[in-house]
């Protein structure tokens, strides 16, 4: 089998085997409606060449909602959008596939104005919420609301309907003895608690009429004590093939009990959900499709043609880079931009309820945005080559400019990025920053490394325009003695050796991330942190994972406490319990943020240079913010 070949699914063909999982955006409107931002989106992802899109969860009843904006399929008033939708998307020749959801102890009140409902009143431990055991009514109406879901799909033109049985949602609820409780005929035995399932699969075959296929999602295990592990992933695979499914879609997590493996975190090992599809794949007789950071295209092609699975399922890959699929057709792999897995922008995007983002790509949600007419060429020199700078360059070069960029560094690219895939957790990031180093270089973008720039060396080069990249550098305390401290780059590249005992002053993401690289290579490290949190500016996930993984090292957080001054490796601090001395240390750490750092732009304007200056040497911020104020004035100085 290889990646490009057509593949049925009952009888629906698809162009190739790769088909985007259902990410949810919150680009539709409060009231479950598709709107024209989400239309541009999708009809962006169909044009990058996937076979299929399945479309974000549509709740089948507004009590089983997740978020606000989330799409619906729960009355009729929903139809004419999404049959808006499905056009956008067969417009570049994708299927369109509606998948049906109901979130149950998942389900956000906030978002349904109701308490969740479940089986049993199992604590969601993601939301908080306890939900409402279901009454025998309240099932009856839950599984004719997923069957009247599956006659609009119909109605609104989708090519399939997958049904979601796993992540922790309803269906997974009632099959699960970790959220079932219950004694009545959907409790107890295993055939007990899969009544729920073959009744909403019954249902949805008949609102569909069996005019298009009906999938199934489901997890490989759900990651979580007494929960659905593989052997019961395997059963239920076999009870949902027995009941009519045209192909299983396998995943893992419980969206209440295990996120990091629900969202595949960038820390959690790769390939995982490729082994459960396999080993679901030996017992099927039906394609099956894996997802989960899989979006190495060397990783797809591989899972593709040694046949371990039939169709993988991309999603955030294809929010940082929607032509992944046209790129692997083309044979111009080494040009996608890969997903790290932050969840940076498109999970706290989500959340915010501002829309799906991505730290490397910043147009979702401004898909179908004018782009200007070219203008004439000009040169364009870039003085660094961060995320920012390498972003200026590519979209400059590509847009027809002479681009020079002119690197300090001898060896590395990527600036402050180049160093962030080192702390613990995060070495898929580099992934993502390869990425970005290639498609730049790639562009056409003449980029020069080992040239610390000063305004005369930028002016020599005669640019039309100079932009000014050069990133961020350490902030430093006004505390007596802080001079001759450490920074967090020290010591996530071993540029020096710290010694046993170590202070960090900040305990925020970076003071946090150097406190753990250091503690799990035998150091004694006290973290003093100003604030009475710590970690605040950490992804929430990434959070609950490091703050886990610390809590057994040699790690003594001071919160509450300030640092007055640093004499012969003693600490005078203010806290809680008033001024005392810590120490001595062998090494201190400075990890209080960072200011910009530009040097170049007043000497620069002064020399009659037209100057932009962009990323964090502008304002500080993460590596997100840097990118889209790049990406804008790539789209500015195109129309020059």
């Amino acid at each position: 089998m290889k990646t490009f070949d057509s593949i049925a699914i009952g009888s629906l063909t698809l162009r190739n085997r790769l088909v985007m999982a259902p990410v949810k955006t919150a680009f539709g409107d409060i009231e479950g409606k598709v709107t024209d931002r989400l239309i541009r989106y999708y009809r962006r992802r169909a044009r990058g060449g996937v076979g299929a899109i399945i479309v974000e969860p549509l709740f089948v009843a507004t009590a089983g909602k997740e978020h606000p904006k989330q799409l619906g399929a729960a009355h009729d008033g929903q139809v004419a959008g999404l049959r808006r939708l499905v056009e956008a998307i067969h417009e570049h020749g994708a299927a369109a596939i509606a998948h049906l959801n109901h979130a149950g102890r998942a389900a956000n009140p906030k978002a349904s104005g109701t308490a969740p409902e479940a089986p049993s009143a199992v604590r969601c431990e993601t939301t908080g919420a306890t939900p409402v055991p279901l009454t025998r009514e309240r099932i009856d109406a839950i599984v004719s609301a997923f069957g009247e879901a599956a006659s609009r799909a119909v109605a609104a033109g989708f090519d399939a309907v997958e049904v979601q049985c796993g992540l922790g949602y309803l269906v997974a609820q009632f099959y699960s003895p970790r959220t079932n409780m219950r004694d009545d005929d959907y409790g107890g035995t295993e055939e007990n608690r899969a009544r729920f399932a073959r009744r909403v699969l019954e249902a949805v075959r008949k609102g569909t009429g069996d005019r298009i296929p009906v999938t199934a999602r489901i997890s490989g295990t759900e990651q979580a004590p007494g929960g659905l592990d593989p052997a019961a992933a395997v059963a239920l695979a076999a009870l949902l093939e027995a009941a009519g499914v045209a192909a299983l879609h396998v995943a893992s997590g419980s969206a209440c009990d295990s996120p990091p493996w629900y969202y595949q975190h960038m820390a959690l090992p790769e390939e995982v959900n490729a082994r459960f599809a396999r080993d679901i794949k030996q017992h099927a007789n039906v394609p099956v499709i894996a997802a989960g950071r899989l979006g190495d295209p060397a990783l797809i092609e591989r899972l593709i043609s040694e046949g371990g699975v039939d169709l993988v399922a991309l999603g955030r890959p294809l929010v940082a880079d929607p032509d992944l699929p046209r790129k692997m057709q083309e044979d111009r792999a080494g040009q996608v931009i890969q997903c790290g897995a932050c969840l940076q922008g498109c999970l706290v995007g989500v959340k915010s309820g501002k829309g799906i983002g991505c730290i490397v790509n910043p147009e979702p949600g401004r898909e179908g945005e004018p782009m200007p007419e070219r203008g004439a060429q000009r040169r364009i020199v870039v003085v660094g080559a961060g995320p920012a700078g390498l972003t200026v360059a590519r979209m400059a070069s590509e847009r027809g400019h002479e681009v020079i960029v002119l690197e300090r560094s001898q060896t590395v690219l990527g600036g402050q990025f180049a160093v962030s895939y080192l702390a613990p957790g995060k070495q898929a990031m580099r992934k993502t920053l390869d990425s970005l180093i290639r498609v730049a270089t790639k562009s056409g973008a003449d980029i020069r490394m080992g040239v610390d720039a000063d305004a005369d060396t930028v002016a020599s080069l005669e640019p039309d325009v100079a932009v000014v990249a050069t990133g961020a550098v350490p902030a430093r305390l006004p505390i007596p003695g802080i001079e001759d401290t450490l920074t967090g780059e020290d010591i996530l590249t071993e540029a020096v050796e710290p010694g046993r005992d170590v202070l960090v002053i900040g305990g925020g993401l970076i003071g946090i991330e150097v406190a753990e690289f250091l503690a799990a290579r035998g150091r004694e490290v006290v973290v003093v942190e100003m604030m009475q949190e710590i970690a605040r500016d950490m992804e929430p996930i990434t959070r609950k994972i490091t703050m886990k993984r610390i809590a057994s090292m040699p790690i003594t957080i001071l919160t509450g406490t300030t640092v007055k001054a640093i004499e012969n490796g003693m600490a005078t601090v203010t806290g809680p319990d008033g001024e005392r001395a810590l120490g001595p240390f062998e090494a201190i750490v400075t990890a209080v943020g960072t200011r910009p750092r530009d040097e170049l732009s007043a000497s620069l304007r002064a020399r009659g240079i037209e100057v932009h200056v962009v990323g964090d040497a502008k304002e500080i911020g993460q590596v997100q913010g840097a990118v889209r104020s790049a990406w804008e004035l790539g789209i500015r100085l195109s129309a020059a």
